[in-house]
């Protein structure tokens, strides 16, 4: 990877979507054309300067060849003109449990955090993935997110 300036480094760009934009959040797989991969693993590369620690957790290039593939679904978010964020789940094996998914990261441009991109994709990812596992550690924001949909199921029966 080249190094960035410390310009580019504090820098976040939004991809444009080209033509109309597709139905938000967007699917991506490993049979994604290699451009929409590349903008998944650039909102990765914002998660990893944020979180400040770490590796990076997706990238463009990854095929199912590679060393140590894990079967993933990334889910690319837009609001229309624009690409705003990217969550990745990853299939895992566990030692202790059963096999499943797992959200392995979320993020969103700040100025689209909070806006309701995530609440309106999570009923779909909870009937995709069912009862999936959450990446530790959480953020405060991932905390509080998930004490609001959470709250929005209602008491538990």
């Amino acid at each position: 990877m080249e190094s960035e300036s410390r310009e580019d480094y504090y820098t976040l760009s939004l991809p444009p979507c080209k033509g109309l934009a597709p139905p938000s959040p967007e699917p991506v797989t490993v049979e994604s054309l290699r451009p929409i991969r590349e903008h998944v693993e650039q909102f990765a590369r914002y998660f990893l300067r944020e979180r400040g620690k770490g590796s990076l957790q997706f990238e463009a290039a990854e095929t199912l060849e590679s060393l140590g593939y894990v079967k993933y679904e990334a889910h690319l978010f837009n609001d229309g003109y624009r690409y705003i964020g990217a969550c990745c789940f990853r299939w895992r094996e566990w030692e202790n449990a059963p096999a499943s998914w797992s959200l392995d990261w979320a993020w969103f441009h700040p100025y689209f955090r909070s806006r309701g991109h995530l609440t309106r994709a999570w009923p779909s990812f909870t009937a995709r993935y069912g009862d999936f596992h959450l990446a530790r550690p959480l953020s405060h924001a991932m905390e509080a997110f998930l004490a609001k949909v959470a709250s929005l199921r209602g008491p538990a029966q």
